[in-house]
């Protein structure tokens, strides 16, 4: 074995717990940052500002309530399917709305309807009443880790029923430009179905435990590196 190697060897044990170190205090610095994320998104929630008027060039926020005048466009909504509220099988309605012909369209989800899964009907979505504004809180459309199929069938029949498609994708079915967050139908406003729009996500807690326990394995890796360090010391002494 060359003296090479065999420093090499040496050094592996302490160049693979200072890994362990680091890869562990990584880990919860990591859940630390998942806790401060899930706290801003309840904090966004559940504060009261006012209303900001829709700007194509206006940095908007998630759950930041948001308001514009126009009018919706009503022969060309979509319906995403399969989506599960409280246990029951339903869908989410989303209503293309323009502000005006020079800015992107806005989609508003108006809410969450029982999908009849005894019947191959479409549901009653229509908008009864002239709406001239819409308020609401800025969010993002329904999204699942994998989707084993197109967002929409190749057949254009109105209103599109969809399985969770994205804005670029509906940007190609509506040939327009879309702004790129959505608005969350307040619960006054008009011609809405059921909402709930509170932030679904775990507890704070449970990222702040996984913290603790990264942290802890990191201390204790520690220890035993500068007991071996120790060790190599006294030995050398």
């Amino acid at each position: 074995m060359t003296k090479i190697n065999r420093y090499l060897n040496f050094l592996m044990p302490y160049i693979l717990l200072l890994i362990l170190i680091y890869c562990f205090a990584s880990l919860g610095f990591w859940q630390l940052d998942r806790a401060k994320e899930k706290d801003t998104l309840n904090e966004a929630y559940v504060s009261e500002t006012s209303y900001l008027k829709i700007r194509d060039d206006l940095a908007i926020d998630e759950y930041q309530q948001i308001q514009s005048n126009g009018e919706y466009i009503t022969e060309k909504q979509i319906i995403i399917d399969n989506i599960i509220r409280n246990g029951q099988l339903g869908q989410m309605i989303i209503s293309p709305f323009e502000i005006s012909s020079e800015l992107p369209l806005l989609l508003v989800n108006r809410g969450w309807i029982k999908k009849n899964i005894n019947s191959n009907e479409k549901p009653d979505i229509n908008i009864n009443v002239m709406i001239n504004s819409v308020k609401g809180r800025s969010g993002n459309l329904p999204k699942m880790a994998i989707r084993d199929s197109e967002a929409f069938s190749e057949s254009i029949a109105w209103p599109m029923l969809g399985t969770y498609p994205k804005i670029n994708e509906i940007e190609i079915l509506l040939e327009r430009k879309i702004l790129p967050y959505i608005l969350l139908l307040d619960l006054e406003e008009e011609n809405g179905f059921q909402r709930n729009w509170e932030p679904r996500i775990s507890s704070t807690s449970t990222n702040y435990g996984y913290a603790i326990q990264w942290f802890l394995m990191c201390f204790g890796v520690t220890v035993i590196l500068i007991i071996k360090l120790k060790k190599l010391l006294i030995n050398n002494k």
